[in-house]
This record gives structure tokens, C-alpha cells and sequence, in this order.
């Protein structure tokens, strides 16, 4: 289920709110409605804390927004597509459809996010030093989104990766070691360092200072963590399969069972050939994939009357992959659906399957023998 939904396109750019997102303005909006701007403008009615609330969540969303496209249009000029902006709990994500090729390509898109924050919070808040008075709503609404954009700015540079801190950090790594992967994995372990520091900092805030607000920096601290080392797999799964094709790693000497044989015929098709799933064929016609699993579902003594077809995963169901796609896409595809095996198929007919597990296992051979 996807959990995002389309908002708009601005310039090409699928632009999606994440149902986390939701969440959150309604806790901005109280938090501004109920206790921030009752607390430095007096004298209002709710209505007009609301609106106000409501509309400055709006605004710090939209500069989220604008700190997002900051990173997207330099990725775009630097020749890199974007593939969506989504936003979500903690702010937004620009998601790039490659890597960056360089160093200096990776500074200069990274860099453009804080500097777009921090631009908006000098031109604000110069706005409110300025010309506002203060002690207006809508003064004091400007300079709450001035503030939140600069500590926006600031928390964004934490050399976390992924952070935009962490990913300026990568491509200081990178430009000096010359090694993408290397420096990949040195700034996921600083970002690793960093998130259990401010985890082991939120359980003290609970337990020695009665301050629950530690449970945030420990949300936060594993949230960076997780991020982090998916960034860090994602990489190696793409350095490792570039320019590969399934059909370089597909097997192609199928062990295949009819859908007419029994469970009993089935398990011993099982203990014999030691597979844990074949694809379901009678003929030249592939009518999908058995596995371990589907048998559990059936009780032992009624193997010897139940047929495969009953209990088989069907081919609408079975995830199908052509033999020229590209293995990093398709490995990152079944990671993601948690699918352990795939049939290859061209023009109806089944020519291979590709296993999961196979794919892992040459990865772990590329980065032992054949990876710096």
C-alpha cells in the first residue's frame, strides 16, 4: 500500500505528501493555535489563533518545499533527474533517480538545501528586524518560519549521513579517497556514531531528568540510523550490479513440476533437487511458482490427495522480471516487497529464475574478490 499521495507537479517534479505529514501539521498547528502564539500575542480570539497557526504551518511546509527544489533544480542542471519530492514527518526528501558522479556534483546539490533555508531565513527575518512591528501576528507568524529555517539550515548540516550535513561530508571523503563506496561507508559510520549518541542522550533526558522529550531524540537518532544504512545497501547493490542484466544471473537449468503432480511428489521433488521453490509448468505453458511455504499450508496426510495447482502462487501474482532488466533495480525491488524469487519470462515463454539469494551471495563474492 502506498502511503503517499500526489499533491501537484512543479517543473516536471511529482510533488507527495507522505500520510506522516498529516500528523504533523496537526500537531504544529495545536502547538502554534493553543501555546505559542497565545503566549506572545495576547488579547486574540481562537479563531484567529488557529487561522494563524494553520497558516504558518502551511508556510514552514511550502519552505520545506522550496529547501527540497533547491536541491532538485542543481541535480536537474547537474544533469541528475528527480524522480519525486515527498513530504513527510520530519520535513521533506528530494529523490534523485541517480547517484551523483562526482565529488563536486554531490557538494553543489547538497549544498543548495541549507543555503535555500538559510536564505529565506535571513530574507524573513530581515523582513521582521525591518519593517514589521512587533507584537503582530502575522509579524510574530513571519518570524517563527525565519527561526525554523535557520534551525532547519543548521540541523540539516550535522554530518549524519543522510543528512545534507553527512552527504557534504561523503564528498569531502570522496574527494580525497577518490572511492565513492569507501567514502559512503565512512560517513554512514559517523551518522551511525552520531544517531546512538543523541539516542544514548534522549534514554538519559528520560530516566535521569524526567524529560520526555528524549523519546524525539531517540526517534529521531534511530529514524537518521535506519536511513543511513538503507542509503549505504542501496549503494552497494547498485555499484555491485551496474551495467548487469538479469540474465547474467539468472538460472537457467529450471527444475520445473507439473501442476498436476501431488504434495507427496512435490516433497520428494523437494528433498531431492534441494530448491525451495520451482517454477509450475505443463507443456510450454508457466502457470506460476510452488514453494516450501504454500505447502505448510496444507496438512501432511491430505499431500497425497491435494494437487500442486491448488495450492501454487499464480503467475499474476509471481513477480516477473524480462531478461535485459536491470539486476540493481530488480534486486532493490525485491528487497523492498520481501519476494525471495522471480521467474524470467520473454515473449510467454519461461527462460530462467532469479533468487534472491543467489543475488546476495554474489554480492558478498564482489565485495570480498572483486571491490577495492
Amino acid at each position: 500500500m502506498n502511503s503517499s499521495f500526489r499533491l501537484m507537479q512543479i517543473k516536471g517534479i511529482p510533488v507527495e505528501i507522505n500520510i506522516s505529514w498529516l500528523l504533523v501539521f496537526f500537531l504544529f498547528s495545536t502547538a502554534l493555535a493553543q501555546g505559542y502564539f497565545p503566549g506572545i500575542v495576547e488579547g486574540l480570539s481562537i479563531q484567529v489563533y488557529w487561522a494563524a497557526g494553520i497558516i504558518t504551518t502551511l508556510i514552514i511546509f511550502i519552505s520545506v518545499l522550496i529547501h527540497e527544489f533547491g536541491h532538485s533544480l542543481v541535480a536537474i542542471r547537474e544533469g541528475i533527474p528527480i524522480k519525486k519530492i515527498t513530504l513527510f514527518i520530519f520535513g521533506g526528501v528530494a529523490q534523485m533517480e541517480a547517484e551523483p558522479t562526482s565529488p563536486s556534483t554531490e557538494f553543489k546539490i547538497t549544498v543548495a538545501g541549507p543555503l535555500t533555508s538559510l536564505l529565506i531565513a535571513v530574507v524573513i527575518g530581515g523582513l521582521y528586524y525591518l519593517f514589521l512591528p512587533r507584537g503582530h501576528i502575522i509579524s510574530e507568524s513571519l518570524f517563527f518560519v525565519a527561526r525554523l529555517n535557520m534551525i532547519m539550515a543548521v540541523f540539516n548540516l550535522i554530518p549524519a549521513f543522510p543528512l545534507d550535513g553527512g552527504r557534504l561530508f561523503r564528498s569531502a571523503v570522496w574527494y580525497f579517497g577518490n572511492n565513492m563506496l569507501k567514502a559512503t561507508r565512512v560517513a554512514v559510520g559517523l551518522g551511525s556514531i552520531l544517531s546512538f549518541a543523541a539516542m544514548g542522550f534522549g534514554f538519559i533526558q528520560i530516566f535521569f531528568q524526567g524529560n520526555l522529550m528524549g523519546l524525539w531524540l531517540i526517534f529521531i537518532g534511530w529514524m537518521i540510523y535506519q536511513a543511513g544504512q538503507s542509503s549505504y545497501s542501496q549503494l552497494v547493490f547498485k555499484e555491485t550490479f551496474a551495467g548487469m542484466k538479469v540474465s547474467s544471473l539468472m538460472s537457467t537449468n529450471l527444475q520445473t513440476i507439473s501442476p498436476d503432480a501431488t504434495l507427496d511428489e512435490l516433497a520428494e521433488h523437494f528433498l531431492h533437487h534441494k530448491y525451495g521453490a520451482f517454477p509450475v509448468v505443463y507443456g510450454s505453458t508457466t502457470h506460476g511458482l510452488v514453494s516450501l511455504q504454500n505447502m505448510k499450508e496444507i496438512p501432511r496426510d491430505k499431500w497425497s490427495e491435494t494437487r500442486v495447482a491448488r495450492i501454487l502462487t499464480p503467475l499474476k501474482e509471481t513477480l516477473i522480471l524480462k531478461p535485459d532488466t536491470d539486476a540493481a533495480e530488480v534486486m532493490m525491488k525485491m528487497a523492498s516487497q520481501n519476494t525471495g524469487r522471480a521467474l524470467v519470462m520473454e515473449n510467454g515463454n519461461l527462460v530462467g529464475l532469479l533468487s534472491r539469494t543467489d543475488m546476495m551471495r554474489f554480492m558478498q563474492a564482489h565485495m570480498v574478490l572483486g571491490s577495492d
